[in-house]
């Protein structure tokens, strides 16, 4: 009878022990690493593909899988105290690892995303560079053929200018012709003219010179009839 009681008495001694260690125990464990594990697949779900930020996911389900083994290897007697002092340690470091890595996948997320948004912006400052360049040299070609534009118009008016001096000398040269026609036809009436009086000369010169008359007296008038 002494031995049933006092195996009664340990039993209640333990369970009582039990109690008071579960209300030592306010920590909730098994709720952290609950909430850990959604809110790493919540984060999981939202870095999206780049590398890093899903290496530091990996590495977040990796401590929150030691701090689950470490958790269930560290609970006392039955599961009716708290967590051994050394595996509260271990699943308390686990889980504060599982924020850290979390916080490092955020930020390499964000790294991810300010490269490609770099990468985006390289793009199209290239894409505007090469615009401008195209642009630029449109402009170079366009001011080449307004300049070779504005040679041909000198050039056009020179050979406009020529042509005026042209057509002047050619009616210049026309009213010389003329002249020299009229002068040559001039040449020609003196030059028969000449002739002529050079025959005249000549046929004067061959007429033999005239025998002079004896100049007679003159005769008296006839007198008057008497009236």
């Amino acid at each position: 009878m002494t031995r049933a009681y006092i195996v009664v008495f340990i039993m209640v001694s333990v369970i009582s022990c039990g109690s008071i260690c579960c209300a030592a125990d306010k920590v909730d464990y098994p709720a952290k690493i609950a909430a850990a594990k959604t809110t790493i697949e919540e984060l999981a779900a939202k870095v999206g593909n780049y590398p890093q930020a899903l290496t530091e996911i990996d590495k977040a389900r990796s401590s929150l899988k030691k701090a689950e083994q470490g958790y269930d290897k560290g609970r006392q007697w039955m599961g009716l105290g708290g967590l051994k002092p050394e595996a509260e340690q271990e699943v308390v470091h686990n889980l504060q690892m599982v924020d850290m890595t979390l916080v490092l996948a955020t930020s390499r997320a964000a790294a991810g995303r300010s490269e490609e948004d770099v990468a985006a912006v390289d793009k199209q400052l290239a894409l505007v560079k090469s615009r401008v360049k195209v642009l630029e040299e449109r402009k170079q070609s366009e001011d080449k053929l307004r300049l070779d534009l504005q040679k041909c118009e000198a050039a056009s008016k020179e050979l406009t200018t020529v042509k005026a001096e042209q057509a002047k000398l050619a009616t210049q040269l026309e009213q010389v012709a003329a002249e020299k026609k009229k002068l040559e036809t001039q040449i020609a009436v003196l030059t028969d003219e000449k002739a002529a009086l050079t025959a005249q000369v000549e046929t004067l010169k061959k007429i033999p010179a005239a025998v002079p008359v004896p100049a007679t007296a003159p005769q008296a008038a006839p007198p008057a009839a008497a009236k």
